[in-house]
């Protein structure tokens, strides 16, 4: 068994090379004629020398549209040029030819799969589950036109676990990313990624894995979270609609005690709400214009 450097099982390029060496005219003598720069093409891709392989065999796509594309996206795959080759293999399936198509969508399943081992940022977790799911249908389509495709098969599973592997790993950062916000009180952008945690997670319950453990333990401390952080805003409106009551009925100091308590929750709701911080602030000063006037009238000196 043949695997590649990212671990996805390929075929030997030399069976690629005989079948298309019958295809060639050994005839051909014109230097820029597409029948030569396939031979020079393949040549290239035999010695290895795959920079000259995609330069020669560029040449021959519009003139064999579908073996030209096949040549050249293997020799694009080997340069490590994983999105055009895809591209390549796509133009490929066009053939009527049913060996060939299976050929190609194996081929473009693993350059769809390649590409996912270079977008290694967080932001690029959900283009990579993509790929990798539609390198799994790729597959698929291989093993329905060649059902004894041992290798399509492989690949298939590899690229269904790959998938959910990434698709978990989308919430897993959108979930941690948020933990590191909340310890910074920047509540209101922790909030945004629970919520995209928890839609990951239930994504992956209802529609990829419904007995996935790592989604089943997160989920509930989303939520959790979620909730905590909307009881927090609450208690926050809560205590100051308190404060202004008991600055009504003329209990300031009480009203002082509620309104510059301090705590995480707090912090996180002014965060949420930057206008429910602002009325504190506004509450505040004015409780101490009221104490400040009543310490001023309490040192009178009445004379008697």
């Amino acid at each position: 068994m043949n695997t590649d450097r990212h671990g996805f099982n390929i075929r030997k390029s030399a069976c690629l090379c005989v079948y298309l060496w019958f295809f060639m005219s050994a005839t051909a003598s014109a230097e820029d004629t597409p029948r030569s720069a396939m031979r020079k093409g393949l040549k290239a891709y035999r010695a290895g020398d795959y920079t000259n392989a995609v330069e020669m065999l560029e040449k021959t796509a519009l003139e064999f549209p579908a073996i030209g594309n096949y040549n050249l996206g293997n020799a694009q795959y080997r340069a490590g040029d994983f999105e055009a080759a895809a591209e390549a293999f796509n133009e490929a399936l066009r053939t009527t030819d049913l060996e060939l198509q299976a050929k190609a969508y194996f081929n473009r399943g693993n350059a769809l799969l390649a590409r996912t081992t270079i977008l290694t940022g967080p932001e690029q977790i959900g283009l990579a589950a993509e790929l990798a799911f539609r390198a799994a249908d790729l597959y698929e389509k291989a093993i329905l036109l060649n059902p004894a495709d041992l290798d399509s098969k492989r690949n298939y599973e590899k690229a269904l676990h790959l998938w959910l592997t990434l698709e978990f790993n989308q919430g897993k950062w959108s979930y941690d990313r948020a933990e590191e916000l909340l310890k910074e009180y920047k509540a209101k952008d922790a909030k945004t990624h629970y919520r995209q945690a928890k839609k990951q997670f239930e994504h992956i319950l209802e529609n990829v894995d419904p007995n996935h453990g790592p989604a089943q333990h997160y989920l509930p401390n989303v939520v959790e979270r979620l909730e905590m952080l909307a009881l927090s805003v609450d208690a926050a409106e809560h205590d100051l609609k308190t404060a202004l009551r008991q600055i009504e009925d003329y209990q300031y100091m009480l009203a002082v005690q509620r309104l510059t308590t301090e705590t995480d929750e707090r912090k996180y709701a002014f965060d949420i709400k930057p206008d429910l911080k602002k009325r504190y602030e506004e509450t505040i000063q004015k409780n101490q214009a009221v104490l400040k006037i009543i310490r001023e009238l309490s040192s009178l000196n009445i004379v008697e």
